[in-house]
């Protein structure tokens, strides 16, 4: 009884941390790749591209040991896992793997963490020749096996998977047609010395009730990386690889510091210390009878005014994704953006004024019941279906703005960027912009009222190509497209970097 407990321990440990059985790929094939791992090419994780394969050195204790002591790998490391990489439609960077759950997808940073811890986050990204349409092919084929088994024992064409057999199936999927795409070969469980079935391997194949598969046809991660059919690079897990590293301080200025929570309340304080006066000058001037027709009121954006979205920035970040439709509607979906700092207080006063409340915004009418339940979560006002403007077609605020200032007497507007003031065009450089701040000073801090936001804005649209995607004025890059991750990172630092003064000593 103590040696079924025993098998039986090996086997459910192997098959919650074993990713394929390997093999040792005895054909004398050699990778076109750099001799030295040193010299391998570095790339982040925003440069990868659906279909590539990562190779991993996962650390799951004595199973993975035991695959690494039967086979053999490029570089002389000791790969026991590999996965199929994609991006999700919301953006997010997953791999698609066989573990002993089944076929399932893993966001990227959760695989990444399974490497040894002295070699946490590197792991070898396998980038084949195929064409994008038998990548895309090959994608198609292994999300279609999503819940599959996973398959314990190792054969080949039974519809239950480990790692290294669900991507070459895959491949030669896409490539259109044969069995594999890397090539199988005998299968051995000895030691790389020549010695007998390792011990582990025996235990393991007794306690499924199977004999040894010696010589039967398979494939492995570190076969298959020394394939030369793979171009390998060195993937560097760090969530910021150069990428979105241009928004990083921002970010963090916006979640941490205590100098943005001080600017957003000075802010709204002071807005809310002119409301009084204010109301009183449209009293004397207009008179009581003009606010029953035209009724007093304030009208603030949105995001980065009234909604903290940080915490999508932060998504974008650690992702290394730039901004897409698809996942801000995720963002948008969940209902947890925080209040800015501050706008509780100014509303509650505009309330007590008896004023008016309109959020003009660029968020989808569609999501609209979404908005609102993040505005009712945090207890901020929302007065009818009249008092959230969002956009139909056009990005463009000043049509809604027009309207508003004709049924309400509007005492302050309010925004993160110059662009959600009434009137304030979308000019097409710094200059023009800049002249129109000197020009309108005097209303700075009276009826224009305006919130920090260093994390993205017109401001910086200005210095991007006409040809790619700009931001519409309430979230980045508001257009359907939005930028790539290849264009926004590289492309993106090194434009900012050309707009940044700096001494010469």
């Amino acid at each position: 009884m103590k040696n079924n407990g025993l098998l039986k321990g090996l086997r459910g440990h192997l098959l919650g941390v074993l990713c394929s059985l390997l093999w040792f790929w005895g054909g004398g094939l050699q990778a076109q790749n750099p001799k030295s791992e040193s010299e391998l090419e570095r790339m982040g994780m925003a440069d990868l591209r659906d279909g590539d394969l990562l190779f991993q050195e996962w650390n799951c204790g004595e199973g993975c040991a035991a695959i690494a002591d039967v086979t053999q790998s490029a570089y002389r490391r000791r790969l026991t896992h590999c996965g199929f990489f994609y991006r999700d439609r919301t953006g997010t960077l997953r791999v698609v793997e066989a573990v002993g759950r089944g076929v399932v997808s893993t966001e990227l940073q959760d695989f990444l963490g399974r490497t040894s811890e002295w070699r946490r986050g590197r792991v070898l990204v396998g980038r084949t020749m195929a064409s994008p349409v038998a990548l895309r092919a090959a994608l198609d084929f292994v999300l279609a096996r999503l819940g599959k088994p996973y398959d314990a024992a190792f054969e080949i064409g039974n519809e239950q998977w480990y790692c290294s057999e669900l991507m070459d199936a895959a491949l030669a999927h896409g490539a259109g047609g044969g069995e594999s795409y890397f090539g199988l070969a005998p299968m051995t469980f000895k030691g790389l010395r020549g010695s007998g079935v390792l011990p582990y391997w025996q235990h393991y194949f007794d306690s499924l009730g199977v004999s040894v598969p010696e010589g039967k046809p398979g494939i492995n991660p570190g076969g298959m990386s020394l394939s030369p059919r793979l171009r390998l690079a060195l993937l560097s897990s760090d969530p910021i690889p150069g990428t979105m590293d241009a928004m990083l301080l921002s970010t963090l200025y916006v979640q941490r510091s205590a100098e943005y929570q001080a600017l957003c309340l000075q802010t709204y304080r002071g807005a809310a210390l002119q409301l009084p006066s204010l109301l009183d000058s449209v009293r004397r001037n207009n008179g009581p009878v003009a606010l029953l027709r035209r009724p007093a009121a304030v009208v603030l954006d949105l995001d980065e005014t009234v909604l903290d979205n940080s915490s999508y920035a932060g998504w974008q970040i650690r992702h290394g994704s730039a901004y897409s439709s698809p996942s801000w509607q995720a963002w948008v979906d969940k209902a947890e953006a925080g209040a800015v700092p501050g706008v509780r207080d100014y509303l509650a006063t505009a309330q007590r004024l008896g004023l008016r409340i309109y959020y003009v915004s660029n968020r989808k009418r569609s999501q609209w019941a979404a908005t609102e339940r993040n505005l009712q979560a945090l207890g901020l006002p929302l007065e009818g279906l009249d008092s959230l403007w969002l956009r139909d077609e056009s990005s463009d605020k000043q049509a809604r703005r027009d309207t508003l200032a004709n049924q309400a007497t509007v005492l302050q507007w309010v925004g993160d960027n110059l662009q959600d003031m009434n009137n304030f065009k979308s000019y097409s450089s710094e200059e023009e912009r800049l002249q129109v701040v000197q020009g309108q000073a005097e209303r700075l801090g009276r009826d224009w009222i305006l919130l920090p936001n260093p994390v993205y804005g017109p401001w910086e649209d200005l210095w991007h190509t006409p040809s790619e995607p700009v931001a519409a004025g309430d979230i980045p890059f508001a257009n359907e497209a939005g930028p790539s991750v290849e264009v926004t990172s590289p492309l993106r630092k090194e434009r900012l970097l050309q707009r940044l003064r700096f001494f010469r000593p």
